[in-house]
């Protein structure tokens, strides 16, 4: 199997690992501050994730086909972005929140509506 198709398909077990290990659960995140995310077309994993107030780093990794972003906010208010994340990489975003409910979703094209976004409660 050449390189590159060995390196697609541990990608792709990779991404279908994070996603199942997402599914129906609240992520909590420890006393290290960080959040990791895996985009793909149309979600983001953890779904649901749980952190107190204060600073936030959130390391954004794209195992999708095609470019996402991610944005956090409040009430239609953006706390902050990534720029763009080619398939295959990764964005790191530190931010500080206060106690709210948190939609994290991606903007590129129609994203957020397909499905990319998730919640993030900071208490």
């Amino acid at each position: 199997m050449p390189a590159v198709r060995r390196a697609t398909s541990a990608l792709a077990i990779a991404a279908a690992a994070i996603t199942t290990a997402g599914c129906g659960r609240v992520a909590h995140v420890g006393q290290n501050r960080t959040l990791n995310l895996a985009l793909s077309e149309y979600r983001i994993n953890p779904r649901a994730s749980t952190v107190s107030a204060g600073v936030l780093t959130l390391v954004v990794r794209n195992y999708g086909r095609l470019t996402h972003n991610l944005v956090i906010a409040e009430n239609g208010h953006q706390e902050g972005a990534t720029s763009s994340i080619a398939p295959g990489g990764e964005a790191t975003l530190v931010v500080v929140l206060n106690p709210g409910r948190y939609t994290l979703s991606s903007s590129i094209l129609q994203d957020a509506d397909l499905g990319a976004r998730a919640t993030l409660t900071v208490t």
